[in-house]
């Protein structure tokens, strides 16, 4: 295979799957509210995913380290996600729609962490080049969060559905066209994935990760609704998604001379520093469209660079055939069972502190985060 072909077919899965990330994220609590669904029913529905990526993506990557079976797994799990997702067009109540949204975190929630263990080894572990792939999945988050804000504005939220159900399909077809892992049978780490955690640092490293999602919960699920109160439109919303996101693809642009600048440790300290001052600048100058442009500015580091540091390293930790289920590992642990945790707790705190104090305990939380992180650094090689 080519290296074009290579590049050609993993940029076209980043970028659908993280289209329908783009509509998704910022307009699914949208939605439900459309619905009718009072702050802490939205909490709890969004609250699957993450709750699913706790268990799931453990499950998935055990069965293809054992089997050696990583290829046909994602694959089933693409082909099977539209169709329980086409689901939403049914219109189900609360209890049809939390039973559909488990089922649909069943297969999803797996995915993208076999793809990017899958990912890793084919680049190997080239942050350089992950980062000029990676890039087309946020252009296709800014072209489909941008349209949506438009497309909202004009039809309504409700169309959303059927978005969704798009974008699902069109995802599952790149991921069959995604090159098959080579890797060779002999590839092995000594030890198990619990010898690896009782090395120096590494659960300190994983607590950051943990709280960073707790951190950013409130911001996934209730960010856009924050700004329909203070009176924005869904096209404005729209665009200050994307002004995040556009900051993102910058910094994936520079994230070869980052890499090779900065350690992975500084890198993550320096994104938890950022999500400090971003959710507190969010908490307290929603009234001001340029602080709230800033703010999505520092999306570049809190999110970007973060992920991307966050990847690397559970790379470096997890090597041989314990990589998928480390990948695994980062995402559950981290986006499963931080953004499981920190999106409950953001409705509670929604429903009785208003969003200006929920977007000032993200802040505590990213500082929790960057104290974790920091004390663990000299242990963490």
């Amino acid at each position: 295979m080519t290296r074009g072909s290579l590049y050609f077919r993993l940029s076209s899965f980043y970028l659908w799957y993280f289209a329908f990330v783009g509509a998704y994220g910022p307009y699914f609590a949208l939605y439900l509210q459309d619905r009718g669904f009072e702050p802490f029913r939205i909490a709890v529905l969004m609250a699957v995913g993450p709750v699913a990526r706790i268990f799931i993506p453990n499950f998935w990557g055990w069965l293809a380290d054992r089997f050696r079976s990583r290829d046909s797994i994602q694959r089933t799990l693409a082909f099977i996600t539209p169709f329980v997702a086409a689901g939403l067009l049914l219109h189900p109540g609360f209890s049809g729609l939390l039973g559909l949204l488990i089922v649909w975190s069943l297969f999803w929630s797996g995915l993208l962490p076999l793809v990017e263990a899958g990912t890793m080894t084919l680049l190997r572990a080239r942050m350089g080049v992950y980062g000029r792939i990676r890039l087309w999945g946020s252009i296709g988050f800014i072209v489909v969060v941008v349209a949506g804000g438009y497309l909202f504005d004009a039809v309504g939220v409700g169309v959303l559905e059927v978005v969704i159900v798009v974008l699902l399909v069109l995802t599952s077809v790149t991921v069959f066209a995604l090159p098959r892992d080579r890797s060779r049978p002999g590839q092995r780490q000594s030890g198990s994935i619990g010898a690896v955690l009782r090395q120096p640092g590494v659960i300190g490293m994983i607590a950051g990760f943990f709280l960073m999602q707790v951190a950013h919960a409130p911001y996934n699920t209730f960010y856009s609704i924050y700004l329909v109160d203070a009176g924005y439109s869904k096209m404005s919303i729209g665009w200050l998604w994307a002004l995040g996101v556009i900051a993102e693809i910058v910094l994936f642009m520079w994230l070869p001379q980052l890499m090779r600048r900065w350690r992975l440790e500084q890198i993550l300290v320096a994104c938890f520093c950022f999500a400090i001052v971003r959710f507190l600048l969010i908490a307290w100058g929603v009234g001001s469209v340029t602080v709230l442009a800033v703010a999505q500015l520092m999306h570049a580091m809190t999110f970007g660079a973060f992920h991307a540091a966050g990847v690397a390293a559970t790379h470096r930790v997890f090597s041989g055939e314990l990589r998928s289920r480390g990948q695994a590992l980062y995402s559950s642990l981290g986006y499963g069972a931080g953004g499981a945790i920190g999106t409950l707790a953001a409705g509670y705190a929604w429903e009785n502190l208003g969003g200006a104090l929920t977007f000032s305990l993200s802040a505590v939380a990213a500082l929790a985060a960057l104290l974790m992180v920091r004390n663990s650094l000299p242990r963490f090689h």
